[in-house]
């Protein structure tokens, strides 16, 4: 599968969730995609929204609050353009149906976030515009995903076929170390069939490392400038630079670690095989003519002799030279592999 020009077969797909972490300004927005580049991260995410539609009137204090942190709609094709220019995608989760009209144009791929996995409207609509979609399954059971997925494969163009990735996902702000459930995401990937990922609120960056051995193909995690910039919780829980630089190269380290599927002699094991694997020795002295026996036996290394394999076929057999302690047995030192009388 592809998000954009990226496949995830051949490389993790890292994204900087900068989310609201603007706080309402245009400046720090495009501050935090040159820093969230700078790191490596493969993608920017932000959050499109206005106040009115994701919150009720009777919400005074929530409407407030979005409304603090609302970007004009005429700021994401600005930073649309600033991630191009820093050679990061941009992506940006839009929250009504709106909203996905306005990005459309601007980005390769959706993400749908945890809390609207049940929005089927908004889900839909998403779907018909026929992208990859990121779709987080924070506080969701395994029946509301595949209510969601089955609502894309219907809206969408592709059908069944609709490209889509299951991000794991616990929607708490932090997520405790004991309520993270890495288990689910190759559990998501083996129930569905689909592409999987992780979309990350615990504290440092050990559970995305985590994420991408256990098969996490995205790895999303929420990105600041400053963790204590101002109160606003997403900082607190956010990677700072340094810690997007050190798990991009984490996850890049651990990528390279993981190789294929399959158990197989590795090249650079090659020379270790001989050296440390063992041989049949003589464990006491042994004189020509003298018939083998179990006692006369040890296993040393290097495994340039007979291996300990062949102990049973080598039990019975005649010296055919005299063994000094410690000495590898070889075929030319014995008769050959048949039993002897005495």
């Amino acid at each position: 599968m592809h998000i954009g020009s990226h496949s995830l077969t051949e490389r993790v797909f890292v994204i900087a969730e900068i989310g609201a972490n603007h706080e309402g300004c245009l400046d720090e927005a495009k501050r935090l995609i040159e820093a969230a580049a700078r790191c490596g991260a493969d993608a920017v995410k932000f959050q499109t929204y206005r106040a009115d539609k994701i919150v009720a009137a009777s919400e005074t204090q929530r409407r407030a609050h979005f409304r603090r942190l609302e970007l004009a709609d005429e700021a994401f094709e600005t930073l649309a353009h600033v991630a191009m220019e820093y050679g990061v995608m941009f992506l940006s989760t839009p929250f009504d149906v709106e909203s996905v009209d306005l990005l459309d144009p601007l980005m390769p791929a959706f993400k749908i976030a945890s809390g609207d996995l049940t929005a089927a409207p908004l889900v839909a609509h998403i779907a018909a515009k026929g992208k990859p979609i990121l779709l987080s399954t924070g506080m969701a059971d395994m029946e509301e995903i595949f209510d969601a997925v089955e609502v894309i494969e219907r809206a969408s163009p592709c059908g069944t076929g609709a490209p889509l990735v299951l991000l794991h996902c616990v929607s708490s702000y932090p997520t405790p170390d004991a309520s993270a459930n890495l288990n689910a995401i190759p559990y998501l990937r083996d129930r569905t069939g689909r592409s999987v990922g992780d979309s990350d609120h615990t504290l440092g960056i050990e559970a995305c490392l985590a994420a991408v051995a256990l098969g996490a193909r995205v790895i999303e995690k929420h990105f600041t400038s400053d963790k204590t910039r101002t109160t606003f919780r997403d900082h607190q829980l956010s990677a700072d630079p340094a810690d997007l630089a050190h798990l991009v190269k984490g996850i890049r380290r651990v990528e390279t670690m993981l190789g294929e599927a399959g158990k197989a002699l590795r090249e650079v094991e090659t020379q270790n095989r001989v050296s440390m694997r063992r041989s049949l020795a003589a464990r006491t002295a042994i004189h020509k003519g003298e018939v083998i026996t179990p006692a006369m036996l040890t296993i040393l290394r290097p495994g340039t002799g007979l291996p300990p394999s062949k102990m049973h076929e080598v039990i019975g057999l005649r010296a055919m030279k005299d063994l000094v302690p410690g000495e590898l047995l070889t075929l030319d030192a014995l008769t050959e592999m048949e039993s002897c009388a005495t």
